[in-house]
């Protein structure tokens, strides 16, 4: 891959820009994001040896609970990943030295440098990886959808919902769909549900199954797929890793109790 200078990736308001064209022009467009959890599964037999891979906490946690959405070793998801990372319009990347990410350096930057080599991986535009966080936080991104038909996919969709209607119902954003993922295995099943769905926008928090799912609603549904991340549910449990943008009418005291500040 090479190193891309940072000053040339996009910013998170350059990001949202990017969505909004695409929404005005009704062209597809795929953001995903890479992070350690993406890197320690590319890793798999051909970066790493697998017991390497296998021995990281994450790989752990995906052997033994369903939080990851995915059980390693899995080697049909590395090579889906790496397509789908390949082909994605825009590709979320940690910095060098990230302090923002609470994950271990080794797994972040320095193993997406190593995977992306080793897979001749060439992401067509780059952003940061947070960039699901801090799109967020800006009011061009509630204003981007105001009136717009948004599908949510993830397990954390109907309380996202619910928020929505909430906290921003002045921009009369239709969530017309819910869809629940858990694991691996119900990708077919979720892009099977989409084909029937007319929506303006998609947004997927399904951990690494997000950039496979995001990348493949837009070339084979045309559509306008988003890798999420966790913003859904730290959102909803006012969880201060994300600071989301909120219009001044609401309860700001409430809001500060509530995130403990």
């Amino acid at each position: 891959m090479g190193n891309p200078k940072e000053e040339n990736w996009l910013t998170t308001l350059e990001v949202i820009a990017e969505i909004e064209m695409a929404l005005n022009k009704k062209t597809p467009l795929s953001v995903v994001r890479v992070g350690d959890g993406e890197n320690i599964t590319l890793s798999q037999y051909k970066v790493w040896p697998i017991r390497k891979t296998l021995s990281t906490r994450w790989a752990r946690i995906s052997r033994t609970t369903h939080w990851k959405g995915v059980s390693l070793p899995n080697v049909r998801i590395r090579d889906r990943l790496i397509t789908a990372i390949k082909k994605a319009d825009i590709v979320g990347i940690p910095y060098y030295k990230d302090k923002e990410i609470l994950a271990e350096q080794q797994y972040l930057r320095p193993l997406t440098d190593v995977c992306f080599k080793r897979y001749d991986i060439h992401p067509k535009r780059l952003c940061h990886t947070f960039v699901n966080r801090h799109m967020v936080e800006h009011q061009q991104f509630w204003e981007m959808l105001k009136g717009k038909r948004v599908v949510v996919i993830s397990r954390w969709a109907n309380e996202f919902k619910k928020l929505v209607v909430k906290s921003y119902d002045e921009f009369d954003i239709d969530i017309v769909k819910t869809i629940s993922i858990h694991r691996y295995e119900q990708i077919p099943k979720v892009l099977f549900k989409m084909k029937s769905i007319d929506c303006d926008i998609v947004f997927i928090s399904a951990g690494v199954n997000a950039v496979i799912l995001a990348q493949k609603l837009a070339e084979e549904q045309g559509r306008i797929a988003i890798d999420f991340g966790k913003s859904a549910i730290f959102m909803v449990n006012r969880n201060r890793k994300v600071n989301p943008w909120e219009p001044k009418y609401l309860d700001k005291y409430e809001y500060s109790n509530e995130r403990g500040i």
